[in-house]
């Protein structure tokens, strides 16, 4: 048998052969199931943290980015002012030694020249009584000097060798003479106390002050700096409790009345459920087996990223009165859950466990109301305190509770722009 017989007889004897419990359909049913199944990919796992990532990146980016900018505009026009503050020395200097020079100078003759402005209508009233003064001093004259005629051709010659002045006894005389300076000067004098600007800013109206702020401004206005607040939180469910909280927050000054506030706060906040509220909540890591739930201890770490619009109203050119209303967004960074058991056959005895929640998840924030004051301090800072108003618009938490807040807030203002 040769090469090729033997091999298609082997090709025939495979063919026909099936292993044993072969089972097709369970092999159709496999491939069914292997289609069915949908590989999820790693991005849409963590769809939601790459997006906050990604929007908080891209928000810091921005403010770095501006800050440059704006910090490159300030330096510019900073240059251009000490350029423009070297010209007005060298000026001043050429000036103090022409000053110099003339004082050494000593004049020969001294001039004094008075010029005065009035109206036509009392220059023309002036001239005409300066023309009747002239006219009756003419008069005058000449009657005087027929009477002294007179009188000549009356006396006898002799008399005119007398050495008495023959017209000492005429009230008349042709001589311009002096008046006599007044006791009481009638020069103008200035006020004891002089008015001082600060007096003059807080009589500016409202409307002045803003035509006056929207003439020196150039553009938005940038103000950046850290703020503190303390607020007064309630929660639905659990009790109230003191929260402190710090950040920093930027403010757009868009007109001298209008203002865009944004930035970043991090608080901790902290929430006590109690045993009347645990009933209808179910927390994650409880163990009733341990005993009866009294508490939960809820301690959170939140961001939270203000957007609100600023009314301004002037008091004086470096205060004002601030309305402001917005929204700010709330996400969760880590929460720690603190469970309290009461021990079974002891009122006093109790167990402890906790359970940390390390996910970060964004939550529905707060709309917010706030009503402050601002001033401007003597070194270009500014200084705003408010009062605000937050009302939860939805749970937030693990707990899912609804918070409410009431608070404090100061702000410690750097002008960038």
């Amino acid at each position: 048998m040769d090469d090729s017989r033997f091999d298609k007889g082997i090709r025939e004897k495979l063919g026909e052969y099936e292993a044993p419990g072969f089972d097709p359909a369970a092999l159709a049913s496999l491939h069914h199931q292997m289609a069915a199944i949908s590989i999820t990919p790693w991005y849409a796992t963590y769809r939601t943290e790459l997006l906050v990532g990604s929007a908080i990146a891209l928000s810091a980016f921005l403010i770095i980015w501006s800050q440059w900018m704006f910090t490159n505009n300030s330096k510019s026009e900073l240059e251009a002012e000490i350029r423009s503050l070297k010209s007005q020395s060298e000026q001043t200097s050429q000036l103090k030694q022409e000053l110099e020079y003339l004082r050494a100078t000593k004049p020969d003759t001294v001039r004094i020249i008075q010029f005065q402005e009035q109206s036509s209508t009392v220059y023309l009233s002036l001239l005409r009584k300066i023309e009747l003064l002239e006219t009756s001093l003419k008069n005058m004259v000449e009657e005087s000097n027929r009477m002294l005629l007179t009188q000549l051709k009356a006396e006898p010659a002799q008399d005119l060798y007398s050495t008495e002045n023959p017209v000492s006894g005429f009230s008349f005389s042709n001589r311009v003479t002096p008046h006599q300076k007044d006791v009481k000067s009638k020069r103008a004098m200035a006020m004891e106390f002089p008015i001082q600007p600060d007096a003059q800013q807080r009589n500016l109206s409202a409307k002045t002050i803003k035509e006056i702020q929207k003439h020196y401004q150039r553009g938005i206005g940038i103000k950046l700096g850290p703020a503190v607040s303390l607020s007064y939180g309630s929660f639905n469910p659990g009790d109230n409790r003191y929260n402190v909280g710090g950040g920093l927050l930027a403010d757009f000054i868009v007109s001298p009345t209008l203002s865009i506030e944004s930035g970043l706060m991090h608080s901790q906040r902290h929430n006590r459920i109690s045993s009347s509220d645990i009933m209808q909540n179910d927390f994650p890591g409880s163990d009733p087996s341990l005993g009866e739930l009294k508490n939960v201890d809820v301690d959170s770490w939140v961001f939270e990223t203000p957007l609100s619009i600023k009314y301004r109203y002037p008091v004086t050119i470096k205060s004002n009165w601030i309305v402001g209303a917005g929204y700010t967004a709330m996400f969760y960074t880590k929460q720690i859950l603190e469970y309290d058991y009461q021990f079974t056959g002891s009122q006093s005895a109790s167990i402890n466990s906790s359970i940390a929640n390390h996910n970060f998840k964004s939550y529905p924030g707060t709309v917010n109301l706030s009503l402050g004051y601002s001033s401007e301090l003597k070194n270009k800072k500014i200084l705003e305190a408010s009062v605000y108003y937050r009302y939860g618009l939805g749970k937030v938490g693990i707990e899912q509770s609804t918070p409410v807040f009431i608070g404090v807030r100061g702000t410690y203002c750097f002008t960038l722009k």
